[in-house]
């Protein structure tokens, strides 16, 4: 057999094994991975690979380990015993009854990030000749799954780590892209023929593998059991799963057993609420909108049941979260439609203000709708009949109104709300009490204060949140921009490295400290954060942009236009990418595209001041000053600037229009001159042109004095022939 050249390989279980000639040959896989759903719901091959990969990584590295714990926690909790360290922060040590705050939706896609990345680093340290992991049941898997399949294709070095998965390739999705995109087709193999003895049960085999056998036999035995005995069955084997006590077999095979067994309208619906509620809080909100619909269907008998109210509202809250918003309509009405319960209506109200706020469409937003229901919401919970239960709620609903007054851009109401939650809060719990609740408010506020430019008291209200919570590393991240737009630069970096080691992979961390890097004038260390913010996430315009840029400044063109183009093809109107482009234009030759690339530029985005100076610059070295005076002109009218000005000043000069450039150059010299002596030299040149020959010389002796006594001025010779029969020393010294 002919071996392929490293290459993920995919065996298409829609497609029937090649007929005649020899199939491409497969790899013997390190490991296999089942990855059905209905054994352990979301994550479930991710959690079979952690538990097999993760005490091997123990032995040669637990510092590996431990800066993804979060994620081994989340996908396989059996294995926290074994994990060095585990961060404890008040989202996960809070009860039911004090969640507040719901993980966002991306947070799956970081955990899968983080089992690619530890996978990577099993192969590397512990199969240094290479690996093979194949993934079965991928057709079958929770989005999780299939997504973590999906960065296992895309990242890894088939010569390293090898990735084998079976799947039909009819969806559309981001595995049947990666499929596409980085694997070579392998013939399905032939299934052996099953042998079952004569004292094997094959239903009971099926039943034993949790409903996810293929055998035909084995289904079939199944489908002929009575429908008592298959009941039966089901709830025997829910018995011997819950005594094992694995959380995450509650998520799959624990409900799907008690769904099709002997009770499925009393134990079925209590797995499922479980399942439902156990999924929630961990932020796995594809996995909760399919038990919610399982759920709803077997609670349905029971009318308007909390149960019912479980799954639907749960339901609504994930499709909100999960950016399909639209869906979540039809569970809201229904709820208000079936029952007149004030906190089922006060729920919904928040939500639907929530949809018109945040979660639905930019284009569909509606935030005097929100601000009517987020208004009924705080009706009802003002008056709500218990004692303790009024107070969180009625914080809660100011606080969800501050986030529509935010939006409405009128923070001072929104930070008067905000402050009256805290205080509502404050007043009727003891200070040990809702330690989660207060956190989220006061993380609020720290934004508020934020969006106000109050970036001190911002960041006053981000170091006591991280005192109360140090372990949750997204509050890092967001008072790193606190730092950063207050000038703490070092500040910001420390606490993006902080945010980067407590969190999964995201690659806003990257990108963001990439900016601040570029600006610190660091691009090598800008550069490798753009690198890995594109691995996480290839897709993203910004680290596009901002790479091509790095990449045109060290010369490499070739690289900078893949990144233009790849932008580009994202997204044609992307104002800083077209501006790139017109850099990346220029720099190879072609003026005039790169000056229409500018001015597309400022079609999409006529404030993008960037693209009106490069286009002045353009138009100055292609000897049209007039042009380039134009462009600043605009420039300076968005954002006044004293490097625009003396870029402005040198134009004007050109055309003798020195009165201009010498106004300009008085605003540049007061902010420059001490860091650029060229100022002092341009000013001169004006003063000289309106025959202020002592201010011209002053400026001049300035320039020359900016240089130390072993330095000479590139300006020298011209300074010479416009000061007749001074010498540069006579002019340094201030003769004449």
């Amino acid at each position: 057999m002919t071996a392929l050249p490293p290459h993920h390989r995919w065996i298409v279980t829609t497609e029937d094994p090649a007929p005649t000639g020899e199939p491409p040959e497969l790899p013997r896989p390190d490991l296999e991975v089942g990855c059905h759903r209905r054994l352990r719901g979301p994550f479930t091959g991710g959690g079979f690979l952690l538990r097999r990969i993760v005490p091997e990584l123990l032995t040669w590295d637990p510092e590996l380990v431990a800066a993804h714990a979060t994620e081994i926690t989340v996908i396989a909790p059996d294995l926290a015993p074994l994990v060095p360290r585990t961060p404890r922060t008040l989202t996960n040590l809070a009860g039911a009854k004090e969640r507040t705050r719901f993980y966002p939706a991306p947070r799956a896609l970081r955990i899968a990030h983080g089992v690619a990345e530890l996978a990577l680093d099993w192969a590397r340290l512990v199969r240094p000749a290479g690996a093979v992991i194949a993934f079965h049941d991928v057709d079958e898997a929770d989005p999780t799954d299939r997504e973590l399949v999906a960065i296992l294709l895309r990242r890894c070095d088939p010569a390293r780590l090898t990735v084998v998965a079976r799947s039909g390739g009819d969806r559309e999705d981001a595995l049947t892209r990666a499929l596409t995109t980085y694997t070579v087709r392998a013939a399905r193999p032939q299934e052996p023929p099953s042998h079952h003895g004569a004292d094997t049960d094959p239903a009971q085999l099926f039943i034993d593998a949790d409903g996810t056998s293929s055998d035909p036999a084995v289904r079939q035995a199944y489908r002929a059991l009575a429908p008592a005995e298959r009941a039966r069955r089901h709830t025997e084997r829910a018995a011997a799963l819950t005594a094992l006590d694995d959380p995450t077999l509650r998520f799959g095979a624990i409900p799907y057993h008690l769904e099709h067994g002997t009770d499925p309208a009393g134990a079925g619906v209590a797995a499922f609420v479980e399942a439902v509620n156990g999924c929630f809080a961990a932020g796995l909100y594809e996995a909760v909108v399919d038990l919610a619909a399982r759920g709803r269907r077997l609670a349905a008998d029971g009318g308007w049941s909390k149960a019912y109210r479980t799954f639907t509202h749960k339901a609504a809250a994930c499709l909100c979260y999960l950016g399909r918003g639209h869906d979540a309509f039809a569970y809201l009405e229904e709820m208000r439609r079936s029952t007149a319960d004030p906190d089922v209506h006060m729920g919904t109200a928040y939500l639907t203000a929530m949809l018109y706020t945040r979660f639905l469409p930019r284009e569909d937003h509606d935030e005097d709708l929100a601000l009517a229901w987020v208004n009924t919401a705080i009706a009802l919970a003002d008056s709500h009949p218990e004692p303790e239960r009024r107070v969180l709620a009625r914080a809660f609903m100011r606080n969800a109104r501050a986030l529509v007054e935010l939006h409405r851009g009128d923070l001072d109401v929104s930070l008067a709300l905000v402050e009256e939650a805290i205080a509502l809060t404050d007043a009727d719990f003891a200070p040990d009490e809702q330690l989660l609740h207060r956190s989220v408010l006061l993380y609020n506020r720290a934004q508020v204060r934020a969006a106000r430019g109050d970036h001190t008291a911002s960041l006053r209200d981000y170091d006591d949140v991280i005192a109360r919570d140090p372990d949750y590393g997204d509050y890092y991240f967001e008072r790193a921009a606190q730092y950063r737009a207050l000038g703490r630069h070092d500040e910001a970096l420390r606490d993006y490295a902080t945010a980067i080691r407590l969190t999964p992979p995201f690659y806003e961390a990257h990108f963001n400290r990439a900016d601040l890097l570029i600006e610190r004038g660091d691009d090598e260390s800008a550069l490798r954060d753009l690198d890995y913010a594109l691995e996480l996430e290839p897709d993203h315009v910004g680290s596009l942009t901002h790479r091509a840029e790095l990449l045109l400044e060290r010369g490499d063109t070739a690289g900078a236009r893949r990144d233009v183009e790849h932008g580009l093809a994202l997204d044609p109107r992307h104002a800083p990418l077209l501006a790139a482009q017109g850099a990346l234009l220029e720099a190879t030759g072609d003026a005039d595209a790169a000056y229409e690339s500018y001015s597309a530029a400022l079609v999409t985005e006529p404030a993008f001041v960037p693209a009106w100076v490069n286009r002045a610059v353009l138009a100055y070295s292609s000897g049209r000053p007039e042009q380039a005076i134009a462009d600043l002109d605009a420039a300076l009218r968005i954002a006044d600037d004293a490097t625009l000005r003396a870029n402005r000043a040198l134009a004007l000069q050109d055309l003798g229009e020195h009165r201009r450039a010498l106004a300009d150059l008085d605003v540049a010299v007061r902010a420059l001159g001490s860091d650029d002596p060229d100022v002092f030299y341009l000013r001169g040149v004006s003063r000289h042109a309106l025959s202020d020959t002592q201010g011209a010389l002053a400026d001049w002796s300035a320039h020359l004095r900016a240089f130390g006594p072993h330095e000479t001025s590139p300006r020298g010779k011209e300074i010479e022939l416009r000061a007749g029969d001074l010498t540069l020393a006579e002019i340094r010294e201030g003769v004449g």
